[in-house]
């Protein structure tokens, strides 16, 4: 799916997608890791109060699937340039049933001349990852992947999806305006901050750590502005937290799997709100979004937490 986000608002359209896991409030000097004089306070730090509603789902936010809703579905899907929304041709489009971009892929097709793709291993209401990707020869696109996509219940069987494909001059973009340089031995990881209503929550920080806190030796993060009525990335100085867009993006993470957790601050701690995991392939384009209260960034459209037609 595609949220309606302005231009070079991109990367950052996956599904409002868990069951959450309750994150645990956090004090900054509970994490003391360090990498090449790196901590936490270098990625969290900003002492205004995040925006958003979090009041519901602060604890822990809960989505119980429905049995009933769990179903084999037929992928309709059209592969589109994430910035220019026209359809990518000849794509190889990969999908993992497992939700995680290791090992093979369940099901693997390529798209026709108008983007287009059919995909048979899904099922509805369950956690999905996808990688669209052309040849590197072609220079035309990089390997985009996206995980803890779920698909809502479909009563026919079948679902018309979007998937993105980012061009590779939409990845040089970024870096570009930040001012950094993409080493392509890396990746690059992009999202959006969410609220318990699905809203973007501003002031609030990302921290990338390997699960047990040691913090990536290459890569920061970077908030996008607002100019001309457009989001665009921007340095830290500029923009050191999520604007009311809610966007962030990663740049130069080590190729692994990584957990990117949003952090705010309430008045007096730093709060660990939500956070996703995901793994990192060399030269990769990484859609990931965090949402409050769930720990692993998978989200279920309310198609699925109630009884399904059968």
């Amino acid at each position: 799916m595609r949220a309606a986000l302005p231009l070079l608002a991109l990367l950052l359209s996956a599904c409002p997608p868990s069951d959450g896991v309750t994150p645990d409030d956090k004090d900054a000097d509970d994490t003391g890791d360090t990498v090449e004089g790196r901590t936490f306070e270098d990625f969290v730090n900003v002492t205004t109060p995040w925006v958003g509603n979090t009041d519901e789902c602060i604890a822990g936010k809960v989505q119980n699937v429905d049995p009933s809703c769990i179903a084999d579905i037929t992928v309709n899907g059209r592969i589109d340039d994430f910035q220019s929304e026209d359809p990518v041709p000849d794509a190889t489009v990969q999908l993992w049933v497992s939700d995680s971009i290791e090992g093979a892929a369940d099901e693997t097709t390529v798209s026709d001349g108008d983007g287009n793709f059919v995909l048979e291993a899904a099922q509805s209401c369950t956690p999905i990852a996808y990688g669209t990707s052309t040849p590197p020869e072609w220079e035309e696109t990089k390997d985009t992947y996206e995980v803890h996509q779920v698909f809502g219940y479909a009563a026919g069987g079948a679902s018309d999806e979007v998937f993105n494909s980012v061009s590779d001059t939409t990845s040089k973009l970024i870096p570009s305006l930040i001012g950094v340089e993409w080493d392509q031995s890396t990746g690059i990881i992009a999202g959006t901050a969410y609220d318990c209503d699905v809203n973007p929550v501003e002031y609030a920080q990302v921290f990338i750590h390997d699960g047990s806190g040691g913090i990536p030796t290459t890569g920061d993060v970077f908030y996008f502005s607002e100019s001309g009525g457009t989001s665009l990335p921007t340095s830290l100085d500029s923009q050191p937290h999520t604007n009311t867009n809610g966007l962030w993006v990663a740049v130069n993470i080590p190729s692994g799997t990584w957990t990117a957790e949003m952090w705010g601050f309430d008045g007096t701690d730093y709060v660990l709100m939500g956070a996703t995991v995901l793994e990192i392939a060399a030269g990769s384009v990484n859609i990931s979004n965090i949402y409050t209260g769930i720990s692993d960034g998978i989200w279920y459209p309310g198609s699925c937490l109630a009884a399904c037609a059968g």
